[in-house]
């Protein structure tokens, strides 16, 4: 029977949002949604596997870095102003991206938004979203050695 109480199964860490951020052609993005910053997703697989019908198989390697942040914004925002221009702009080369979820670090030179946020209004102010296209992520821990 394992200890509950070893450096493994205890308290691994403290989330702490003020570790977390998002960057935009060297901006602070602020005011986020009520429950999200951003999430991040890799485009494409490391490897994709193919088997012909006796089970022999072929692994490919994929060196596509591409990624996709969805960054999410309350509507009354000042960074919605920065993010509409970046968009409007579409300049060639992009804008680079430096973000932080906390446990890793996210950063991209080439980045595009595919479409400015949706509108609309309510009883409250709401949340927009940006989704942010970029070439070769890189990605490393922010958390301590284990």
């Amino acid at each position: 029977m394992s200890n509950h109480n070893s450096s493994q199964t205890g308290l691994m860490g403290t989330y702490d949002t003020n570790n977390v951020y998002f960057n935009a052609d060297g901006k602070e993005i602020f005011g986020f949604g009520a429950d999200a910053y951003f999430t991040f997703e890799y485009d494409n697989d490391n490897v994709s596997v193919a088997q012909d019908p006796s089970g022999t198989g072929v692994a490919s390697r994929q060196h596509k870095s591409g990624g996709t942040f969805v960054v999410t914004i309350n509507q009354m925002s000042p960074s919605i102003a920065v993010l509409d221009e970046l968009a409007d702009e579409a300049r060639d080369g992009g804008f680079n991206v430096d973000a932080c979820d906390g446990s890793k670090q996210y950063t991209a030179v080439h980045c595009y938004i595919a479409k400015k946020a949706n509108g609309g209004a309510a009883a409250t102010a709401g949340d927009r979203q940006y989704t942010v296209h970029a070439i070769n992520v890189t990605d490393k821990s922010v958390l301590g050695n284990i």
